[in-house]
C-alpha cells in the first residue's frame, strides 16, 4: 500500500485540469476514468480510514492497559476542578444578578423622587394623616 493521500489529491488535481483543458467542466474528472477505477479509488480511501480507526482503537487499549489508573485519576482531577470553577462562577452570577436587581430598585426610587412621586411609606409609618401612628 505505497499509495498516499497526497498522491491521490495530486492525481485528482491533474486529472481535473486535464478534464477542463479538454473541454470538460469542473468536477468532471471522474468521467475520464472507468467506473471500476473510481470505485477502487473510493475503496482505497475507505480502507485507509478504517486502518486509521483501528490504530486509534489499539492505541486507546494500550494507553488504558499501561496507564489506566493514572488516566482515570487525571480525568477525575480535571472534572473536579472544572466543577469547582463552575460552582464559583454560578455563585458570582447569582451575586451579580442580586446586585443588578437592587440597583434597579434604587434607580426606580430615584426616578420616583425626581418625578415628584410621593415616597412609599416605610413599614410602621402613619399614612392616615391624622397624626395617630
Amino acid at each position: 500500500m505505497s499509495h498516499d493521500h497526497q498522491g491521490d489529491e495530486q492525481h485528482c488535481g491533474e486529472a481535473h485540469r486535464a478534464s477542463e483543458a479538454s473541454g470538460g467542466g469542473p468536477n468532471t474528472d471522474f468521467l475520464d476514468l472507468e467506473i471500476s477505477q473510481v470505485l477502487y479509488a473510493e475503496a482505497e480511501g475507505v480502507t485507509r480510514e478504517a486502518f486509521r480507526e483501528l490504530l486509534k482503537e489499539a492505541a486507546k487499549r494500550q494507553w488504558q492497559a499501561r496507564w489506566g489508573e493514572r488516566i482515570e485519576a487525571l480525568a477525575k482531577l480535571a472534572v473536579d476542578e472544572l466543577l469547582e470553577d463552575m460552582a464559583a462562577n454560578l455563585e458570582i452570577e447569582a451575586r451579580i444578578a442580586a446586585r443588578n436587581a437592587a440597583r434597579g430598585a434604587v434607580q426606580d426610587r430615584a426616578s420616583q423622587l425626581i418625578q415628584g412621586t410621593p415616597e412609599s411609606p416605610e413599614p410602621g409609618e402613619d399614612t392616615s394623616g391624622d397624626g395617630q401612628g
